[in-house]
């Protein structure tokens, strides 16, 4: 059985952001958080959000709302 991390590489970028998109539109965000990555990442993520036309705080917020409900779909 894939773990979380490789279902989110298969999953549709698109599909993803559509989830989260649906999911704000009745929830707000209320924390911000301050992280360090390495470079080469964040650059592939703003490459990656570039091409969906996304800014890219909000797929790494899409990655990580479909991490959080990821035991949700199981159920």
């Amino acid at each position: 059985m894939p773990n979380v991390m490789q279902q989110l590489f298969v999953m549709n970028i698109e599909s993803l952001l559509r989830e989260y998109a649906a999911y704000r539109a009745f929830n707000k965000s209320d924390a911000v958080i301050n992280m360090r990555i390495p470079r080469p990442v964040l650059d592939r993520l703003k490459e990656l959000a570039a091409a969906q036309h996304v800014p890219y705080q909000s797929l790494i917020s899409s990655v990580l709302f479909s991490i959080a409900h990821s035991d949700e779909s199981k159920q």
